[in-house]
């Protein structure tokens, strides 16, 4: 032992929270999570290329947080891969029907315009308007943005996993 103590209880709060998110990276099927407040310390360059995953309350914290995934893979990789199991059935589930889109608010040309840009920043408009209808609770109309999302990019876990649990959600 040394003479001089150190108070290392500052440090547990963070060394719990790395902890939650790397157990979530198995929830949500990627290999990196990130804070908001880890983000917020990124460049806007870096910060351009996360996307909102999920608003979690972790054990041990009062507060929801807003956590974030790095897209280390340009979108077309996204795009180029077949899918997962059950994708499919999947996205047969959330077949919307040409009117039905304006009588549950989507503008679907709108959308497929936003998908069909040759510009990531256009294209991930479409994956923020699913998330923050599904933070909103507005669940089939994300279910309906985020299934447009996944038949452009059928490689794209996070849309997978928050389309699952709306399901789920019923």
């Amino acid at each position: 032992g040394s003479k001089v103590k150190v108070d290392a209880s500052y440090l547990s709060p963070h060394v719990n929270l790395a902890s939650r998110l790397e157990a979530a990276t198995k929830q949500f099927r990627v290999p990196l999570l990130m804070s908001e407040d880890f983000v917020k310390g990124l460049t806007g360059t870096t910060q351009s290329n996360c996307r909102r995953v999920d608003s979690v309350t972790f054990k041990g914290s009062n507060e929801p947080m807003c956590i974030f995934h790095y897209d280390s893979e340009p979108f077309d990789s996204l795009a180029k891969v077949k899918g997962y199991d059950g994708l499919e059935q999947l996205l047969e589930e959330c077949k919307v029907e040409d009117d039905d889109y304006t009588r549950i608010g989507i503008e679907k040309e709108e959308i497929e315009k936003l998908l069909s840009s040759h510009k990531v920043a256009l294209a991930r408009q479409v994956y923020e308007k699913g998330f923050l209808l599904y933070i909103d609770g507005e669940w089939e109309k994300s279910k309906v943005v985020l299934a447009m999302w996944l038949r452009a990019f059928p490689g794209d876990h996070l849309a997978h996993v928050l389309l699952d649990r709306i399901r789920e959600q019923g």
